[in-house]
């Protein structure tokens, strides 16, 4: 009776860790807004997103967190930016059970891919905001944020799969 108990508690255990490492991640997430790292995060973000907008030849100005041109403007604000999505990558890669070597390097991969793809839809949303006004909101608030989600747990599986496989060798 007891083996079974202990069973149980020990398998429960990784449920716990991710469970406990995703909240201080999202309790990280919350303190952060309004902060003056959060500040520059935003501005930095709309920087990265006007210089391949400038690129593609988009006559784009940033004014603090403001990317616009004559046609279009958005604000970034904290949702815009890469750290909620990447909080909840490192702190889900933090609680795998993996070797330091392997979780700093899955570290690394998710600030790159996490934000190139945030870059990504920034470009594209101010495409879409440009051209097609009237399919903005769909495809900020619901195409894009599936995508999001969608993205970082597609790569922390990735992660997960290269982890196993670098253990096991």
């Amino acid at each position: 009776m007891r083996s079974t108990a202990f069973r149980t508690l020990r398998s429960a255990a990784p449920v716990v860790l991710v469970t406990g490492a995703l909240g201080v991640a999202l309790y990280a997430y919350f303190q952060a807004f309004g902060s003056g790292l959060m500040d520059r995060v935003t501005g930095w973000t709309a920087l990265s997103a006007a210089l391949p907008l400038q690129m593609l030849g988009a006559d784009v100005e940033v004014y603090g967190t403001i990317v616009a041109s004559d046609r279009f403007a958005y604000n970034i604000v904290a949702e815009c930016t890469l750290v909620g999505p990447l909080l909840l990558y490192v702190a889900a890669v933090l609680a795998y059970p993996a070797g330091l070597a392997s979780k700093a390097s899955g570290v690394a991969l998710g600030l790159l891919a996490i934000g190139g793809l945030n870059i990504v839809r920034l470009v594209s949303l101010f495409y879409v905001g440009t051209y097609a006004p009237q399919h903005l909101d769909v495809v900020h608030l619901v195409v894009w944020q599936g995508v999001m989600v969608l993205s970082v747990v597609m790569l922390w599986l990735f992660w997960v799969q290269r982890s196993g496989r670098a253990r096991a060798a």
